[in-house]
């Protein structure tokens, strides 16, 4: 009786670790260059390329008109103890900040972190094969804020300042 408990125990563990590591393999679609424009003329980036093993590794800036980089951060997509997370490593923060993933498909993800100051919930959307938007969502000095980012595919021009 144990035995089969023991190997049933094994069997679900296998399972549910292949299949949160085929979730992240579902987001192939966010391998590239994305960048977009806000109002101000401010151009933010992201660039996602595979990991070793079961990974996604991206960078991000935030580059004002003139070139400046106002904004950077180091981007990952792994499992973490079995379990997809998004892991964001920025200059203000002491360490990286971990967002766990609750739904993903081939065009969308969505991450949470209801401890983290802002954003909580960060979600990717595949719009078009070379549009995706990106959504920061939380709460912030106890009022409700979302921001919306969205990104096209570089395909060859860029919208980085002298690019």
């Amino acid at each position: 009786m144990q035995k089969n408990f023991i190997l049933h125990f094994l069997i679900v563990t296998l399972l549910a670790s292949c299949s949160d590591s085929t979730k992240i393999e579902e987001l192939k679609w966010l391998q590239g260059t994305w960048e977009g424009m806000d109002n101000n003329g401010l151009v933010f980036v992201e660039v996602w390329e595979k990991g070793t093993g079961n990974s996604l590794n991206g960078k991000g800036a935030t580059i004002t008109p003139d070139g400046d980089t106002v904004f950077k951060e180091t981007l990952k997509i792994e499992l973490v103890e079995g379990t997809p997370y998004y892991v964001a490593t920025v200059p203000e923060n002491p360490g990286p900040v971990l967002f766990k993933m609750v739904e993903a498909d081939e065009t969308h993800c969505i991450f949470e972190n209801l401890a983290h100051d802002f954003p909580q919930r960060i979600s990717y959307t595949l719009e078009t094969k070379s549009t995706m938007s990106v959504k920061l969502e939380g709460v912030e000095a106890g009022i409700p804020k979302i921001e919306s980012l969205n990104f096209e595919k570089n395909t060859g021009v860029s919208l980085l300042p002298g690019k």
